[in-house]
């Protein structure tokens, strides 16, 4: 099998590198020279996806959202898909998923979600979790390839069924970090030793790794760099709008929501998700 990837960022590139060293003959793509750079001598490099796409049997894209999903998705629709398979390993929005699956079935071709959970050391590692939503066939398919780069590759369910699991995970998580940014800060406002309150609660049910990794960071205040605030933000936003596609109201999340795009105005949205935080510490008026 002739794979194509798009997509060589933090995620993406060890993926990739993964699947190059196992020995599939791949052609690979970025907008980023400096990311492509690592590949020279091991794949062929590409000048544009379509290049990508007339290469190989299989292309996987990692990319930042469903709006470049959809615009590449197009690119291939037009040039013709029918023997074609496309794999989305982005975070993307479901229902957008759904709709190129429909696509690229009516044209011929094979159309898949499979979005990725864990960390870019782990996706370097090929230790990464993989949820997949699509047809069995084109799972069986893909699986040879996925399995370079993941510790798990499970099968979800229909077309969108990948990305719903990767963006429950990701709310669940995100929403941890903005309970620990808005509370703990108002512990340090009522003059509590917020680092020994920290570690007692953290000897109770509460103690879950968010908590012993997300929280500790605001503890802290040592917002090391894991996952950006803007993508968190992304995901989130991805949620909310499948609670609006069905006429629901989302009241945990819209609050949320309203943290992470105040922390976005004010310049954090590259920053790590923890740092929510500061929205909270800003107007309790607590010196960093």
């Amino acid at each position: 099998m002739k794979v194509g990837f798009i997509g060589l960022g933090m995620m993406g590139s060890g993926a990739c590198m993964n699947i190059v060293e196992s020995g599939f003959e791949t052609t690979v793509y970025d907008m980023s020279e400096k990311a492509m750079a690592p590949f020279q001598g091991k794949a062929r490099l590409a000048q544009n996806v379509e290049e990508v796409f007339e290469s190989s049997d299989l292309t996987l894209m990692s990319l930042p959202s469903s709006i470049q999903v959809e615009t590449v998705t197009d690119t291939f629709l037009s040039m013709g898909v029918k023997g074609k398979t496309v794999l989305d390993i982005s975070t993307s929005f479901p229902l957008s998923s759904r709709a190129i699956y429909e696509k690229f079935k009516k044209a011929g071709g094979e159309f898949a979600d499979a979005s990725l959970t864990g960390t870019p050391a782990q996706s370097a590692a090929g230790e990464l979790i993989v949820t997949f939503g699509g047809d069995e066939t084109t799972f069986e398919k893909v699986a040879p390839v996925v399995r370079t780069f993941s510790k798990a590759f499970r099968y979800i369910g229909k077309s969108g069924a990948g990305n719903i699991a990767k963006l429950i995970n990701n709310y669940l998580a995100i929403m941890y970090v903005n309970l620990y940014g808005e509370i703990f800060p108002l512990v340090e406002k009522l003059d509590i030793d917020v680092e020994k309150l920290f570690e007692l609660i953290g000897e109770s049910g509460v103690g879950c790794p968010m908590y012993q990794g997300a929280g500790k960071k605001i503890v802290s205040k040592n917002y090391e760099h894991g996952f950006a605030l803007e993508l968190a933000l992304k995901d989130a936003g991805y949620v909310k709008q499948l609670f609006d596609s069905y006429g629901s109201p989302s009241f945990i999340l819209d609050g949320g929501l309203s943290a992470m795009k105040i922390a976005k105005q004010r310049g954090l949205g590259k920053k790590d998700i923890s740092e929510v935080a500061k929205v909270q510490r800003d107007l309790l008026n607590l010196e960093d």
